[in-house]
């Protein structure tokens, strides 16, 4: 095999990686969503991956309330879960305004929709570290 050959070989084999942990970070991220549920409401549900895979058990989604989660792995950084039903969306761009209000910089935020929900994820950090993010406040205001 001459050295194209084997980076060509090479290269292939990284993008099928790739996409593999991209399917296994979506599968996480919905695991978690479903976690988040059932610990908050008891409510249990089916999510199905884009490949097809059934994840838990099946039942209708009844909870119209959003769910709020805030984690903060440490001073500097924070994770906003929001479940919400389709019928009564949250509006991100105002979820968005409170944490950047309360000192946070957007990092990354992403939605999934999976049957009559929306899961939204929302990664930030301080945009100082001196002064941090107050998570307690940030879960006031968003509730």
């Amino acid at each position: 095999m001459t050295q194209l050959g084997s980076l060509d070989v090479a290269a292939s084999y990284i993008k099928k990686l790739k996409e593999r942990v991209d399917e296994l970070q979506h599968k996480k991220a919905a695991a978690q969503a479903a976690a988040t549920l059932r610990g908050v409401s008891g409510i249990s549900m089916a999510i199905t991956t884009s490949s097809g895979a059934s994840l838990d058990g099946v039942k209708k989604l009844e909870a119209s309330a959003p769910v709020v989660e805030v984690r903060q792995p440490d001073d500097s950084s924070m994770e906003v879960r929001l479940i919400c039903n389709t019928e009564r969306p949250i509006k991100l761009h105002e979820v968005i305004t409170i944490l950047e209000e309360e000192g946070a910089d957007i990092i990354n935020a992403n939605h999934s929709v999976v049957g009559h929900k929306i899961f939204y994820t929302i990664y930030s950090r301080a945009f100082s570290t001196r002064i941090g993010i107050d998570d307690s406040r940030i879960s006031e205001r968003l509730g």
